[in-house]
């Protein structure tokens, strides 16, 4: 077991300093490059703090997806973060040619492609900018 705190919560102490005490102390200059390494920390300590999560779950969304043309295969919960994002490559590769054929333009295709989109983005904004999330109740 880790020391506590964990990497997380020390990159969200981190992220916590810098906008509260540094970033009004920088000239106006440098605030711009500050709020960016702030953003950076948010983002690394979610990221921490989801883990492997949510590849998991894109992975498992694209193999529904894809199911009867898939090559993709669940990912055992001991395989290695590379051997999950390789999969999920394929697999958005896959995806991305199911589109570009066309073979997802109509009914419960494009419904379960547009779900999936959206799932993926909200996922994506979670991570990168969550208050935005918070701030327009999408």
């Amino acid at each position: 077991m880790r020391d506590q705190p964990r990497g997380e919560d020390l990159l969200a102490s981190a992220e916590a300093l810098l906008r509260d005490e540094l970033l009004p102390a920088l000239p106006a200059d440098k605030r711009q490059a500050g709020l960016m390494i702030a953003r950076a920390l948010g983002i690394a300590a979610r990221q921490l703090q989801n883990g492997e999560a949510p590849e998991r779950q894109e992975l498992a969304s694209l193999a529904r997806l894809l199911a009867p043309t898939s090559e993709t295969s669940e990912t055992s919960e001991t395989s290695e973060t590379a051997a999950l994002r390789q999969q999920l490559q394929r697999a958005n590769r896959q995806f991305g040619q199911l589109i570009r054929s066309g073979a997802a333009d109509a009914g419960e295709s494009r419904t379960q492609v547009v779900r999936h989109l959206l799932h993926i983005a909200r996922q994506r904004v979670a991570e990168s900018n969550p208050r935005y999330l918070a701030d327009s109740s999408r």
